[in-house]
């Protein structure tokens, strides 16, 4: 009576044992703070939720709309989700008995050398049942249901990082389109000036004030400047094609960038930084890899399961008769109950092997948990620390394109006064050109490196996953 009354609560509820171990999140394997954080800006609720408060260009915001929407990574992301939960699905539907009719009529005639009497034989019936149905004693199927659930839970979670990639991608891909266009306005501008500088010099030429080796050295100059047109032309271009591959359809030209000058690039808003224990909870690839390594836990389970007997159960309840006319008469009622039992004896190491490589799976998953973290923990203070030297040089490349230019300026009106030659004006006007495109270079570096924090800290993912909770939490409970 004591072990029915143990083993009641088993039949009503599968799955009362299981043999996986106890789930604890494993302790981060990084500081408790970003290294040097004199200049950072800390805030303890960061959650950079919604990627429009980061992202405030208007043209931007419309192409990464148009990206979410038509993006074939994200679909692919989206379909894999699918996948999974119809996976999920399946393996959960385990759980519960299947309730089959099953229906069939066997028509046979015997010949007369078989018995002297040519006979014929009718039979049919129509059963309603239970096949096959497993009694989870042990936890086995209740362990295949929570790795199939956390397998989903962690494509929910790739989804969301497959978006945050899409969107820092279409961010620097405009950026970098932006900075192209602005290099190409410079070296028009540079070429106007330089053709310019060569009537000039070709005029002093035919009034006998200048050399030869000036004019050459003014049609070189030109020269420069056609190549340079020409290459950033071709790169603006190409920027363009990346742009719409990422965006998944052709652009409307008025959603692209400016010819913003040096200096001017812009659109995205300051990030405050958390502590980085937020990081648990903010970036998607880390819930991923905790979700895969609580999948590889549970896959322990289903494998010690191994060890001891399957219990299944098969019932029908049908009718059966000779004649299809009698099929429901009263007296046609049939039934059919059989437990079975299966107990491995000998499967030469077959079971145990199972059980290794489950935990082998299980350590690999942990240790690719705690390397997600650490390259997590990595690309924020990298950027973190990126910012604040970028923006000293910044700083002092305007200041150089500050100098040269007034240089430049200077030489030029020397030149024309007949104070210096022209090797002058052209020495300061190839540095003033090049301090110019050094901080195009410079704000681009700056801009890469907010996308950058944004995407290493987890941001841009638009309201709440609706799977999202505590991996401490039961199965049942995050499944409702």
């Amino acid at each position: 009576m004591k072990l029915a009354a143990r083993l009641l609560p088993c039949l009503l509820l599968p799955g009362c044992i299981s043999m996986a171990p106890d789930y604890e999140r494993p302790e981060a394997p990084v500081p408790e703070m970003w290294p040097d954080t004199t200049e950072v800006v800390i805030d303890g609720n960061s959650a950079l939720q919604d990627w429009r408060t980061f992202i405030v260009d208007p043209r931007l915001q419309r192409l990464i709309e148009l990206g979410l929407e038509h993006n074939r990574d994200l679909r692919i992301a989206t379909q894999n989700l699918r996948r999974t939960q119809a996976l999920y699905g399946i393996q959960r539907s385990e759980q519960f008995p299947n309730i089959d009719v099953q229906a069939n009529g066997i028509n046979q005639k015997l010949p007369e050398a078989l018995n002297g009497t040519e006979t014929i034989s009718r039979q049919y019936n129509v059963d309603l049942g239970i096949l096959s149905y497993e009694l989870d004693f042990w936890g086995r199927v209740n362990s295949l249901e929570n790795q199939a659930l956390y397998a989903y839970l962690a494509s929910e979670q790739g989804r969301r990082n497959t978006q945050i990639i899409l969107i820092s991608q279409i961010a620097s891909a405009y950026f970098t389109l932006a900075a192209d266009k602005a290099l190409l306005a410079l070296a028009e501008e540079t070429l106007r000036s330089q053709r310019a500088s060569l009537a000039l010099t070709q005029q002093s030429f035919d009034n006998g004030v200048v050399s030869g080796l000036d004019v050459a050295q003014a049609e070189v100059t030109v020269a420069t400047a056609r190549v340079d047109v020409a290459d950033y032309s071709n790169r603006v271009a190409a920027d363009i094609n990346a742009l719409a591959v990422l965006v998944g359809e052709q652009i409307d030209d008025t959603l692209l960038p400016q010819a913003d000058g040096p200096g001017e690039l812009g659109g995205l808003a300051p990030i405050q930084v958390g502590l980085p224990s937020l990081l648990l909870t903010q970036r998607p690839d880390i819930q991923q890899a905790e979700f895969e390594l609580i999948a590889a836990n549970a896959s322990i389970g289903a494998a010690r399961a191994a060890y001891f007997p399957t219990i299944s159960l098969t019932a029908t309840a049908g009718v059966l008769s000779s004649d299809l006319d009698d099929l429901f008469s009263g007296d046609a009622g049939t039934w059919n109950f059989t437990p079975s039992i299966s107990l491995p004896i000998f499967h030469w190491g077959e079971i145990r092997s199972g059980v290794e490589v489950a935990k082998a799976d299980q350590q690999i998953a942990l240790a690719q948990y705690e390397q997600s973290i650490q390259i997590a923990f990595q690309e924020v203070a990298d950027a973190l620390a990126g910012r604040q030297f970028l923006d000293q040089q910044f700083d002092a490349q305007q200041m150089l394109v500050a100098a040269t230019g007034e240089t430049f300026r200077l030489s030029e009106l020397r030149f024309r006064q007949g104070v210096d030659n022209f090797f002058t004006v052209l020495d300061s006007q190839r540095s003033y050109y090049s301090a110019q495109q050094v901080l195009i270079a410079v704000n681009l570096n700056q801009q890469a490196n907010l996308i950058n924090l944004f995407r290493a800290l987890g941001g841009g993912w638009t309201g709440s996953p609706s799977s999202e909770f505590s991996p401490e939490s039961s199965p049942e409970t995050a499944s409702e």
